[in-house]
């Protein structure tokens, strides 16, 4: 920096006939100008020193030169330019100092000086003479070059990381002159891909190159990507030096590079892509601008990281996050808030803290700068299951920084299974080759075992082979067969409509049809019914395809089941016959019971005219078989009243006389009726109702008459001294009744049969019992009568019994 006053200072200082008035202004003006001339001085970011031009004395000294060499201002002051220890090597002595005056200019670069507490800096220094006033001063500047040299190395550094990405590259990358189209540089990864050499790119322009005719193809192409900036292909067919054939995605930027402007062109092979079919698209965008400075190289370069689909983080030597590529953030789910300053390992609630990513980071990577293809598998609570490969490389920056540790990350877990799966397929297709001869003698005993007809054809409908079935059921021989059209088999009986629907018009649209009828009247074994199963198989190696037919004679299973058919028919008909049948039964006991009733309700009333005296004494004997007769009867009209309520459930003509009855008086009416049986036999009687149960509607003559059965039941199969314990609670909408004895009980076989009408389950102790074996099966009908269900218990031969009834608390609509 030199501050330079001017020699002459021209002032318009108003009136020229106020003498004093101008020398006044014209001294404000030019402390004004000293003013800002000092400010400069003081505030310079050089040091700067005025010398006397004729003496080499220093005059002045400003404050940046003070804290910069660390002397003070009287240290300065005073002295000559070369009494100065540290300034030596400048100003030697007063020769050089004569130079100086002659030149007028001096300058030095990359000049180290000393300060005064011994530390050593590099400086330029400037010096230039020139007038003040009518005398000569020299006006020294030193400038500090480490903020220079600074920005140098780091420039150098990134042109290195760039460099390294350009050479380390996936992408084949190729540079050309932005103006001519010619070839400057071209990356290894291109090279080895298209298996040219760096000769063959450089020096041509790029529509010269064979490969590339078909993307920039003339001048006129070329001058549109020069306009456009961009241009991009994908799917494009490549083809290298050895004649393969490859898929690749071609992208040109067109971007500055100092004062040129250059295009890039980068070419990714998606070949390995497009053949596993992940449906991954791998874009990767490089930007158009290469910087000129180190803030340009490096802004590209994170453009670089952000654009790649790989997601990329880099570290700082304590292992915490620096920056994380988009990628990164988006593919692992996190933000940038809760990654960068991060130690690795605690990322994502520590799912870092991966054993093998430790032993990279802290075992590998110190002893290598770089490391390729590291693979790491995790399962991640967030994106589960992961298969990495890993990237990693150690980056020395400048001037005494830190190292860092760029790590790029790609997820291989869909390309791994992919392997494996193909890595499968491999060994079984080995084994199936290996085999392939025993597989198909294998093949063929089993088409020569089965009992179904088989025949293979030929794409033109001829046979190929046939198996012994075919031989033996359609009674045709081997070299009648073979090689002859389908249909004129066996004397043209073969050519069947429905089986050349099947093969001309079905098969050729549809590889595989099951259970196509056939059928067919042949002359040599008469009238068939056939199912055909045909299959297309499609053989390897252009190798036409031939048809399966399978061939399953179902004539006498269609006989039977005709059969079947007529006999299902003709036991619905047995069935509807046996329902009528029923009906009449009930409709004749009815009438009969009703016709029974009348003259036993006579016999009854004289018996017991006769009984009671009522006409003259009787005999003690008399009197006795009166008895008799009086207690036969009554025992016949119950079972006829029985049976008249059997007959008319079974005929559907019962109704019922549904009222609001209370339960408990219900219950307890039941229960006087046997309580004098239950007296005889010392039996006790229990009875327990739930406090909520208040009325249940049903027909109260009928729901006694169950009750009545079910206790009597209890109490007369109960031996001397039981007991019967009756429950009553609610469950749901329907009160349950339930009578439990302690009787003799039911055998486990013959549960299914106590509700079966006038059957009685006889042994030794219920032989003696009286009963007509009505009175369950009559409950039964009873009970669903109302819309309820009764079930019967027993654990075995005297082991009691309980019988269980559900009744609706209100009656239903079509009870």
């Amino acid at each position: 920096m030199v501050i330079k006053p001017k020699k002459t200072l021209v002032v318009d200082v108003g009136p020229k006939n106020n003498p004093e008035e101008r020398y006044k202004q014209a001294d404000e003006v030019l402390a004004a100008s000293e003013l800002r001339y000092r400010r400069l001085f003081e505030a310079a970011k050089d040091g700067i020193m005025i010398l006397d031009a004729e003496t080499g004395q220093i005059t002045d000294v400003n404050k940046f030169m003070i804290d910069l060499m660390g002397s003070s201002h009287k240290q300065f002051l005073e002295k000559k330019i070369w009494e100065i220890g540290s300034l030596k090597d400048f100003i030697s002595n007063k020769e050089k100092f004569a130079e100086l005056q002659q030149q007028k200019y001096i300058r030095y670069e990359n000049m180290p000086l000393e300060t005064a507490s011994g530390k050593r800096i590099d400086v330029e220094f400037v010096s230039n003479v020139y007038s003040e006033g009518y005398k000569d001063v020299i006006q020294c500047n030193i400038r500090v070059l480490a903020e220079r040299n600074q920005a140098k190395e780091e420039l150098v550094a990134s042109e290195m990381r760039y460099r390294r990405l350009f050479e380390a590259a996936k992408d084949g990358i190729i540079i050309l002159d932005g103006k001519t189209g010619q070839i400057i540089d071209v990356n290894k990864f291109l090279i080895d891909l298209l298996g040219f050499s760096r000769e063959q790119f450089l020096g041509k322009k790029i529509w010269e190159i064979g490969f590339f005719k078909d993307i920039i193809s003339n001048k006129d192409k070329f001058a549109e990507l020069q306009q456009q900036k961009y241009i991009r292909y994908e799917n494009m067919p490549l083809e290298t030096a050895s004649g393969e054939r490859i898929e690749v995605e071609f992208v040109s930027n067109v971007y500055s590079e100092g004062n040129n402007q250059v295009i890039q062109c980068n070419i990714r092979n998606i070949t390995e892509r497009k053949n596993i079919e992940t449906g991954l698209e791998k874009t990767r965008k490089e930007l158009a601008v290469i910087k000129q400075s180190a803030d340009e190289v490096s802004e590209f370069a994170d453009s670089i990281i952000n654009t790649v689909r790989e997601p990329l983080i880099t570290l700082d030597q304590d292992l915490r996050v620096v920056k994380a590529s988009r990628s990164f953030y988006e593919f692992f789910k996190v933000k940038p808030e809760d990654t960068v300053g991060q130690l690795i390992y605690n990322l994502g609630n520590k799912q870092w803290d991966i054993p093998k990513l430790r032993e990279l980071l802290e075992d590998i990577l110190p002893q290598k700068a770089a490391f390729d293809n590291y693979e790491v598998e995790h399962n991640f609570s967030t994106i589960g299951r992961r298969i990495m490969l890993l990237n990693a490389r150690q980056i020395q920056r400048g001037l005494g920084k830190e190292r860092i540790i760029l790590l790029a990350i790609e997820d291989i877990t869909v390309r791994k299974e992919i392997e494996a799966g193909l890595e499968k397929t491999r060994k079984e297709l080995a084994v199936i080759k290996q085999s392939a001869d025993e597989a198909l003698e294998y093949a063929d005993s089993t088409i020569n075992t089965i009992r179904e007809p088989l025949i293979v054809l030929d794409q033109d409908l001829k046979v190929v082979s046939a198996s012994r079935a075919f031989y033996e059921v359609f009674k045709v021989k081997h070299e009648d067969t073979v090689g002859q059209l389908i249909y004129n088999l066996g004397n043209k009986q073969w050519d069947i409509p429905k089986l050349r629907e099947l093969l001309e018009d079905i098969l050729p649209k549809k590889a595989a049809f099951d259970n196509y009828e056939v059928e067919h009247n042949f002359s040599t074994i008469g009238r068939r019914i056939m199912l055909l199963n045909a299959r297309q198989i499609q053989r390897g190696l252009g190798k036409e395809r031939i048809i399966l037919l399978a061939i399953e004679d179902i004539t006498v299973r269609r006989e039977i089941e005709k059969g079947m058919e007529k006999t299902r028919v003709r036991l619905e008909e047995l069935s509807i016959e046996l329902k009528r049948t029923s009906r009449v039964k009930s409709e004749f006991l009815a009438n009969m019971s009703h016709e029974l009733r009348t003259p036993l309700n006579s016999i009854i009333g004289f018996s017991e005219v006769l009984y009671d005296e009522t006409f003259g004494k009787l005999s003690e004997k008399q009197k006795e078989y009166v008895n008799y007769v009086l207690v036969s009867g009554k025992h016949l009209l119950l079972l006829i009243n029985d049976v008249l309520d059997m007959a008319k459930v079974e005929a559907g003509k019962m109704e019922l006389s549904i009222s609001s009855l209370s339960l408990k008086k219900t219950l307890e009416d039941a229960l006087i009726l046997v309580k004098g049986i239950a007296l005889k036999k010392e039996i006790t009687l229990f009875l327990k109702i739930d406090e909520n149960i208040d009325k249940v509607e049903a027909d109260e003559r009928k729901f006694k008459e169950v009750l009545y059965n079910l206790f009597s039941n209890a109490i007369k199969f109960t031996l001397q001294g039981g007991k019967v314990d009756i429950t009553a609670k609610i469950i749901g909408s329907d009160i349950e009744v339930a009578v439990n004895d302690t009787g003799i009980g039911i055998a486990p076989e013959n549960i299914s049969r106590v509700f079966e009408a006038f059957t009685r389950i006889e042994n030794s102790y219920n032989k003696a019992i009286e009963g007509t074996g009505l009175g369950l099966g009559l409950s039964k009908k009873l009970v669903e009568l109302h819309g309820g269900k009764i079930l019967i218990e027993s654990a075995g031969l005297n082991k009691g019994t309980t019988v269980k009834f559900t009744l609706p608390i209100k009656a239903r609509k079509d009870a």
